[in-house]
């Protein structure tokens, strides 16, 4: 990723609160780029100066924010033609997919703001099964303002040091991607065999 995260700051560098919006929008929609690492390092850029924190922290929140809606709205908007299309209903595990969205959105799309490059599938398949804009915009805003304020405020709590906390960070963040998506498979698993069951 390093290969990629020296450019993406040369570009911070140069355009600042653009290319930090931009950066984190496009990210949060579907682009795997390195958007923590990024984040911890504006936050240690803030604190020696180059940027407002005060600013960081909103746009950082409010571009993952529209990142996330744009997924939702476009599956929303083209929901019905993709299943159609992917023949999605016939599925089994799409139904449960489905049904363990509508049942518990709340937690489900909160949780997933965490599993990094995984969250905008969580947001694409919200908006594929119809989950309520409100049921989803809330917990996604709050998910929101954790994550990528919490990278924020690291960088500019440690500073100059921010490079040794980036692969720890990653390495939580794989951690927490790899046991959400394995608890909502669970939860998919266990719903299927309680419909066998029942049947």
């Amino acid at each position: 990723m390093n290969e990629i995260l020296a450019p993406l700051l040369s570009y911070v560098l140069l355009y600042k609160y653009v290319a930090i919006g931009l950066i984190v929008y496009t990210s949060a929609m579907i682009l795997p780029l390195p958007t923590n690492a990024m984040l911890l390092a504006v936050g240690a850029f803030a604190s020696q100066g180059y940027f407002n924190y005060w600013i960081l922290v909103p746009l950082a929140v409010i571009a993952n924010t529209l990142g996330d809606l744009t997924d939702y709205g476009l599956a929303r908007y083209y929901g019905d033609w993709i299943v159609r299309v992917l023949r999605l209903q016939k599925l089994r595990f799409y139904a449960q997919l489905q049904e363990e969205l509508r049942t518990d959105a709340t937690v489900t799309v909160f949780i997933t703001r965490f599993a990094g490059s995984l969250s905008p599938i969580a947001a694409l398949f919200a908006g594929l099964v119809a989950v309520p804009l409100n049921t989803f915009f809330w917990p996604d805003l709050l998910g929101n303002i954790i994550e990528p304020g919490a990278a924020v405020t690291i960088g500019y709590a440690v500073g100059n040091y921010w490079s040794d906390f980036s692969s720890t960070f990653d390495l939580f963040a794989a951690i927490a991607a790899t046991g959400i998506l394995l608890f909502v498979l669970a939860r998919i698993y266990h719903r299927m065999m309680k419909h066998h069951n029942l049947a």
